[in-house]
Parts: structure tokens; sequence; C-alpha cells
């Protein structure tokens, strides 16, 4: 047999085992719809990826599919505009012909013997059939290297305490090529809020280490990131008109060399620049991930009261700086309207998250200033001057065409209009949410039953690391999330804009440390919030996890082994 003869059997065969009609391929998250086709289509380094000229979000897309096939292929490839028809051999992204009906985020996705076409009406779209097809294609079209240490690609030069910190290196190598199966996918997204939370106020992740979390999230269609960024522990922005917030800033800028020291494993700081965070937001504009700055109030809020003390309660003549701030005085809207004003200037967001949640109101009671606002708006007890804070806050970002987040405590004084609700408290705040959604509250489903990463993967505690309490959330545990609750679905479903999970840093001591316990339940959670209930299955979903983990290997994504407890029943 000659070498041209078996080259094509070679082929054949590949696309035949990839083929729909022989097994689905191993699609995270599940597609709407897959037709299979005959034969296959190579990707090598001679491949154009071209994309309708016009539209810089749409070269964005067609860049980051042109930079992770640069990443397998080992040769680089440009994403170039084209306004003709699709050359032979080429990868063409394009609203032309688009099917409005798939929204901001569908796509179809054609794969031919000669050629691939990508049509989204809008970009978000088309970079998501990109994440498809780098899916349809072997592991090696994930290859990318590892963050080790703080540095993207760089070297261990400390032995891991835990095996959990031990980062997840590839040893992939370039490919010649890819090998793609010919195929047809039509596919949209379920929701369109589809996110993880990171905390940085309590371990400190460096602005590197953020954006390898945003890459990651990408390559799963997860598209909103909640970055914790203020609590008891620590304040992370830098706010130029009050320093204060911020006191390691002046001993970092005079001491270089300790800057110059930090690792993963010990940062030598623990704030980001508003520069800093401008780049962080840049960079997850081109994944089309959306940051969802937290600034905690009026509870958690030790660090600000550190930095703005005036803003605290008085009582019987003393100013406290406990965990909640004062709601009685217009100080604290002046100051942290102040601080809105300069962070939105950072983060473009539509959604601005106050936090809001356990909020003990321990000085409210006795506190002069919250009497004196009680009295005068009419308010009876604390639960509702709660809710008065939070009302001003929502009106306040709404004059800045900008929308409040607050987790569900913001509901117990009734539905914010204009606001968004993050439902965190499974079954203790069930009531609150129900009530809230019949008067046309929008909401965000994140209950701990299913969403908080924090906890522990399985209940073996001799091979988990340390996660907070004593709770577990399996892999099978968060696949099993339902967003839609039945007494919304029955009513208005478009209340519920999508799912988001929590990963607390309390325990998070190292990037691998927080990538084990992300993954593989983002896996599971972007298919919570992406595909469509009919036709999931956990069983079809640990089939195609099983294969997918190969590529986490060859993108250097640190993850949770599936073990036992995981395998279907």
């Amino acid at each position: 047999m000659n070498k041209t003869l078996k080259a094509v059997l070679f082929v054949a065969l590949i696309a035949q085992a990839a083929r729909v009609g022989g097994a689905t391929p191993a699609i995270i998250p599940k597609p709407t719809k897959i037709t299979a086709g005959d034969g296959a289509f190579q990707i090598t380094p001679k491949t154009k990826v071209l994309y309708t000229a016009g539209d810089s979000m749409l070269a964005d897309a067609a860049g980051y599919l042109a930079g992770r096939l640069s990443l397998a292929l080992g040769e680089k490839i440009t994403a170039a505009p084209s306004n003709s028809a699709p050359a032979s051999g080429a990868i063409l992204l394009t609203a032309t012909q688009a099917d409005a009906k798939l929204g901001p985020e569908g796509y179809s996705l054609t794969v031919a013997r000669n050629g691939v076409i990508i049509r989204a009406p809008k970009p978000a779209g088309a970079f998501y059939g990109g994440i498809t097809l780098l899916q349809l294609a072997p592991p090696a079209a994930f290859r990318a290297p590892a963050m080790v240490e703080g540095v993207l690609g760089g070297k261990q030069t400390v032995k891991p305490p835990r095996p959990c910190d031990e980062p997840n290196i590839p040893t992939a190598r370039p490919v010649s090529s890819l090998t793609v199966p010919c195929v047809t996918i039509v596919d949209k997204p379920r929701f369109q809020w589809r996110g993880l939370l990171i905390d940085p106020a309590r371990h400190f992740w460096t602005i590197d280490e953020l954006k390898q979390y945003v890459d990651y999230m990408a390559l799963h269609k997860l598209n909103s990131l909640q970055i914790h960024l203020t609590d008891h522990q620590n304040w992370c922005p830098e706010i130029l008109k009050r320093p204060a917030l911020t006191p390691d800033k002046k001993r970092n800028a005079d001491d270089p060399e300790r800057l110059a020291k930090q690792t993963y494993h010990k940062p030598a700081r623990r704030y980001y620049t508003q520069k800093e965070l401008k780049s962080l937001v840049a960079f997850a504009t081109k994944r089309f991930v959306n940051i969802v700055p937290e600034f905690e109030m009026p509870g958690h809020s030790a660090a600000f009261l550190r930095g703005c003390p005036e803003c605290g309660c008085t009582v019987e003549g003393k100013l406290m700086r406990g965990g909640e701030v004062c709601p009685g005085k217009e100080k604290t809207y002046k100051i942290l309207q102040g601080m809105l004003d300069e962070m939105l200037e950072v983060f473009p967001s539509k959604y601005i998250h106050i936090g809001a949640d356990e909020c003990s109101k321990r000085y409210w009671r006795k506190c002069a200033d919250c009497k004196k606002r009680m009295e005068a708006e009419g308010i009876k007890d604390v639960t509702q001057l709660h809710g008065y804070f939070v009302g001003r806050m929502s009106k306040y970002l709404q004059t800045k065409s900008r929308t409040l987040v607050g987790w569900d405590e913001i509901l117990e004084s009734g539905a914010k209009a204009g606001a968004v609700g993050m439902y965190w408290r499974s079954g203790r705040a069930d009531k609150h949410v129900e009530m809230a959604s019949k008067n046309g509250q929008y909401l965000v489903m994140s209950p701990t039953a299913h969403c908080y990463f924090d906890y522990v993967q399985s209940p073996d505690r001799k091979s988990e690391p340390q996660g907070f309490g004593r709770s577990v959330i399996t892999l099978r545990r968060t696949y099993e999330l339902e967003p839609m609750p039945d007494y919304i679905k029955q009513t208005n479903p478009k209340l519920v804009l999508g799912v988001q999970a929590n990963l607390w840093g309390e325990r998070m001591k190292s990037f691998p440390h927080i990538l084990y316990m992300t993954y593989p339940r983002a896996c599971a959670l972007s298919e919570a919030g992406w595909s469509a209930p009919e036709g999931r299955s956990y069983a079809g979903f640990h089939a195609r996890l099983l294969k997918h983990l190969k590529r986490l290997d060859a993108a250097g994504v640190n993850y949770r082994q599936p073990t036992d407890i995981d395998k279907p029943k």
C-alpha cells in the first residue's frame, strides 16, 4: 500500500471514529443540535482564519481562534479580514446569512472537507463557534502553557506542599495538523449569565492568574466572572481618592525588591492598580467574558472602615469600626458613591455587585445616625433600613446606566426594581426569592446546594484538600442543578438570567488549588447554564468529560480526577 493511500485511509478512519453516527463528539457544554457529515477537514499551518471585515469584536473572535491554532500547530496563524467568498481550505467567521433567532451568543458551524464556516448574528456567537471547532479537534487543539508560580509557562522553584498545589504542566507538543470531522452544529445558550466567582479578598491572586482563570472559562463558554474585591480581610482595588484603603501601596512602591520576589504562594502585595484591572477587563473582553466587580456593602466592610473610619456607626458618642457601614450618615453614601465613580471608569460591566449579604446590623439599632434616618424615612426596623440602603445605591447606579446586583438578602425587605438578586441560601431564602419573583425580580441562581465550589468534591477527607465547612458538592451534584424553579417557569422564565458557581477564598492557598476546586465542576456548570434541559443526562456528560479531561491536560488546567463517587449510577 503506497503512502498516499495510507494517509487517505488514516484520515477516513479518524473521521469515522469521530462521526456523530458512531459516537457523539465530546463537546462541553452539549450543543443544541449536531448533524454528522462525511469525511474530515484538515487544519494545517497553511489554513487561513478569515472574518468579514468591519467588526472589531469579530476580529477578536477570529484572532483568539487563530491564536489557539498557532499554539497547537507550533506555527503562527493570523486572522485576516475578507470581503469575498471563503477560499477553499479556510475557516471563515461571519454574520452573513446567520440566523437571527440564534441570538447574541448562538452560532451555526459547518465543517466540510474543503473548509469551515461559522455563522453568528453577533461576534460572541462566532467566538463560541470557534471554541466548538477546537473541541471537535484532537486534544492538542487546547495546547497552552500552564501558570506556574504566578508565571505563564514558568518553572517550579519550590516543592508544592500538597498534591492539589501541583500545577498541571502540559506535555503536549505541537502537531503538524488537526483533523476535524465534517459536521453541522446549530447551537445557542439557554441562559445569558453563566458565571463563576473568585475571591482575592481572602487569598490574593495576581492579575496574570486572574487572566488565566478567564481564559479557562472562555474554553467552556462561561461568560461572567464575579470578582469579590473587598471584604473584612482586605480591600483589593486601588481608589485614587482614598489611598488609605490600600495601605501597603506606598510600602511596596518603596520596596521593588520585595515585589520582585512575589510568587504564587507568597504574594508581595494585596491590591490591584487601576491599570492592572483595566488590563484584565480588556483581556476578558476579547474572550467575551464580562468582569463583574463586587464591592461589599453595607456588611463585610471591616477593610473599608479601616480606610474610611468616618463611615462607621456612632454608638454612645463612640465611632464603631465593626463589620458594617452606617446607613444613617449621608457621608457614607457620598464616600461609597465616590468610590463607585472611580470603579465605573475601570469596569464597563452593566452589572455592579454590592454583596449586601450577612450584614449583622448589630450597631444599627443603637446608632444615633441610624435612628435619625429611620425616623426621617419612616423605616420601621433595621431590615427595612438595609433595604433602604440597597435601594438608594441601586438608584444611584441606575443614574450611571448600571444595574445593581446583590445576594438574596436584598430581597428580605421586598423585591428591588431594576436590580438583580443572586439566590444563594438554599432552603433558607426560598420564600424571599419566590415572593420577589412574583413582583418581577430578576435573578441569578447560585445555590449553596449545587454551586459552592469551596466545598470539597468528595466525602473522602483523606484524599481531598481542605474545603470550607463539612459540606460536599460532588461533580454530579453540580450537574444536577436545575436553575429554573417551577414557580418561575410557570410565570415568567425570563426572570432567571442564569447560573453562577462561587469559589470563596478562605481555604484557597495556591492557584493550582483554585483550579482543582473549579474543575471539572465548572464543566458541569457550563452545561447547566448552556444546554437545553431536554436530552441532558449525567451519564452522557460523564462520558464526554472523560475525553475532555485530555484537553484540560493539554491546556495546563489543574483539576480533580473523577473517582468512583463521580461514576453514573
